[in-house]
C-alpha cells in the first residue's frame, strides 16, 4: 500500500470519528469560556508561527549582483625589450701578476647571463572614443 493512501485513510477515519461523537459531551455554553479563549489564542499563535516560518524559508531573498568593472580600452602588442646582462660577485684571491708583482685579493663581477632582446606582451591603452 502506498504511503499517500495510508495517510488519506487515516485522516478520513479520524475526521469521521470526530463527526460521529455526540455533541452532548461539549457541556454548557457558559461553562469553560476562558478555556475556549485560551485555546483560540493558542491556535492563533501557532498559526502565526507556522505561516511566518513557511514564508521565512520558502520565499527567496532578493539577489543583488555587483556590476562588472569597466574594461579599459586598448589592445595587446608584442614589443622587443632589452634585458640587461646579469652579473655575479666573486672573490678573486691574491696572486702574482705576469710581471711578478703581488696583487691583493678583491671582489670582481663575472657575467652570469648575457644581455638579450626579448619579446614581451604589453598592454597599450587607446585614448580615443
Amino acid at each position: 500500500m502506498n504511503k499517500k493512501n495510508l495517510w488519506i485513510i487515516l485522516t478520513v477515519s479520524l475526521v469521521s470519528f470526530f463527526i460521529i461523537i455526540p455533541s452532548s459531551w461539549a457541556g454548557a455554553k457558559q461553562r469553560n469560556r476562558w478555556e475556549g479563549v485560551a485555546m483560540g489564542i493558542g491556535a492563533a499563535v501557532l498559526g502565526h508561527a507556522l505561516f511566518s516560518n513557511y514564508y521565512a524559508h520558502h520565499v527567496p531573498a532578493p539577489v543583488y549582483y555587483k556590476p562588472q568593472p569597466r574594461r579599459p580600452r586598448g589592445h595587446w602588442e608584442y614589443m622587443k625589450v632589452w634585458v640587461p646582462p646579469t652579473y655575479m660577485k666573486v672573490w678573486n684571491p691574491g696572486h702574482y701578476n705576469k710581471r711578478g708583482r703581488w696583487v691583493p685579493g678583491t671582489w670582481m663581477k663575472v657575467k652570469k647571463e648575457p644581455g638579450q632582446w626579448v619579446k614581451e606582451k604589453i598592454w597599450v591603452t587607446s585614448r580615443h572614443r
